[in-house]
């Protein structure tokens, strides 16, 4: 391969990663956690104070703060969440090329560009870098890892076993996935043995454990409650409801917790069980109780699908094959039979990352969530780039890029449901769009008092004895807004001085988060409203 035609197909691999992440960027996702962690860096530049812990995991347990850290400078620029996505955004990118650097200089140029073309167009790494959620910065420093133990490896740089250890430990610190991914890179130092400089690894153990000692502190405050969580948690202490093996609740749409770690490491790769975040609108098969089909017609994402699923699979079909040769590859050089140089120990670091970390996952009994398996990039694409070497350039580019425009055709058909609904009835829910308007407007009626309320809400103390807003829930029930409108709304404040009348509560209703009889919607008709794509208003004049 020509180095011209190298550089325009990293050229192109980079400007198709741009479109894909910064297309309909009126439709980022924004919810609760998302405004947690916002509020957190805000509130740390406000009061000069760093936060002693971050968001809180899904089995219970408090984050380690390194994510709100990272957040702080992107917030000091603008606290417009989606000028902080573009940041993230970013950062994804720059995964897809550290890829490309990796496949070029250890595997070859045309490793290179399949690898980055992979993660280019991946669907979930690109929905997995288009929001203000720890998950979202793993995909790179998982990456960066992997360059680290590569250049250690193979690259026989002693020193870089400093990124070997620390880049772990970080992810430990943004979500604990990252146990599974230090997991592998100790795996692999101990079977491989590469040179190493101890002071380098010291010193990268400790800048770690420094990042995580207002942490240490917080525990030891509270007696180390979230360790001793965790350790429950070991082993399937887990207790979740089971609903017959769905796992997308068939009322809420969101996704459930499963064992099914093979089939989330494969879809993982690509766009696989979308619906994780799109929810019950996926398929008419996940709406059981005809909650999508009842609002919508039967307008499911499965029916925009102009390729439908077919691309995807293949792509799965293709790593398993190729993870499959590259096992080969490294057992026959491990025997001593004829293999190129460098061949082996790439294969081991490429199988290690894989075996180890879902060995990791099984032998923790942990019900898992698509989400925690962002760890294992960049290896997917990398292992199908390296196989790809065996063959032809022209026949491997052309299959490449058929595969590449099958996601991209994905994510476009992704973009317009979203686009059409102004959400998902999923994790996905209402677009950061919309909900900037509806907060914009809440802020301009509500005046002081929901500015107050807003302020309240975040500093964990919500007005619920009279608050102005309201919000129903799925089934209909009242309750507290979600924390991301109480965030919206106080950033928006100042704008109007409130038109209500004192006797008016406003009851929201967010299209992508109701499943309501007609009944309560002939109820609620009878008051006046207004609306902002999916989000309607209803003024309720109390009594």
């Amino acid at each position: 391969m020509s180095k011209r035609a190298e550089w325009i197909g990293l050229a192109v691999v980079i400007a198709v990663g741009v479109w894909l992440r910064f297309a309909y960027f009126h439709l980022l996702e924004f919810q609760g956690d998302e405004a947690f962690a916002a509020n957190l860096a805000l509130d740390a530049l406000k009061t000069g104070k760093l936060p002693l812990a971050g968001l809180m995991s899904s089995v219970g347990v408090t984050n380690p703060p390194l994510f709100a850290y990272l957040l702080i400078p992107m917030f000091a620029i603008s606290a417009n969440p989606a000028f902080v996505s573009g940041c993230i955004a970013v950062l994804g990118l720059a995964a897809v090329v550290i890829t490309w650097h990796i496949g070029r200089k250890y595997y070859g140029p045309l490793t290179g560009l399949v690898a980055g073309l992979f993660f280019a167009v991946s669907p979930w790494a690109v929905v997995y870098s288009r929001k203000i959620w720890a998950q979202d910065f793993v995909p790179f420093f998982a990456t960066a890892t992997m360059w680290a133990v590569h250049s250690l490896v193979l690259g026989k740089k002693p020193r870089t076993i400093f990124w070997c250890l620390f880049l772990p430990l970080c992810v430990i610190q943004i979500h604990f996935s990252g146990v599974a991914l230090l997991g592998a890179v100790v795996v692999i130092i101990a079977w491989l043995r590469p040179k190493i400089d101890w002071r380098y690894a010291v010193g990268g153990v400790a800048a770690a454990l420094l990042l995580m000692a207002p942490y240490f502190y917080l525990q030891h405050q509270n007696q180390w409650a979230d360790f001793k969580q965790a350790m429950n948690q070991v082993g399937g202490g887990q207790q979740w409801e089971k609903l017959g093996g769905v796992t997308t609740h068939p009322i809420n749409g969101y996704r459930l917790p499963s064992k099914q770690n093979v089939s989330y490491t494969l879809a993982i790769m690509n766009g696989g069980r979308i619906e994780d975040v799109l929810g019950i609108g996926t398929a008419r098969e996940l709406d059981r109780a005809q909650i999508w089909g009842r609002r919508t017609g039967g307008d499911y994402f499965t029916g925009h699908q102009t390729l439908g699923e077919w691309p995807l699979t293949l792509q799965q079909l293709a790593f398993v094959v190729a993870l499959v040769w590259v096992g080969i590859v490294a057992v026959k050089g491990t025997r001593g039979l004829k293999v190129e140089a460098g061949e082996p120990q790439a294969g081991w670091i490429l199988i290690a990352w894989v075996v180890v970390q879902l060995g990791v996952y099984t032998m923790a009994g942990l019900w898992t969530y698509l989400t925690y398996f962002a760890v294992f990039y960049p290896v997917h694409f990398l292992v199908c780039g390296a196989a790809a070497r065996r063959f032809k350039p022209a026949v491997v580019l052309g299959i490449a890029v058929a595969l590449a425009l099958g996601n991209v055709v994905f994510m476009f058909d992704f973009y317009r449901f979203v686009d059409k609904y102004g959400g998902a009835q999923g994790t996905f829910g209402t677009a950061l769009g919309h909900k900037q308007v509806a907060a914009r407007y809440l802020a301009e009626q509500g005046g002081d008092k929901l500015h107050s309320d807003s302020e309240a809400h975040l500093a964990g103390k919500p007005n619920t004895v009279s608050p102005l807003l309201i919000e129903l829930n799925h089934e209909g029930r009242p309750e507290l807004p979600q924390l991301e409108w109480s965030f919206l709304i106080s950033q928006a404040a100042g704008q109007g001085r409130g038109a209500l009348l004192t006797n008016t509560t406003i009851v929201m209703v967010d299209g992508n988060r109701e499943a309501f009889p007609p009944e309560l919607w002939k109820q609620l008709n009878q008051n006046p409203s207004t609306n902002f794509g999916p989000i309607k208003l209803f003024f309720v004049k109390r009594s």
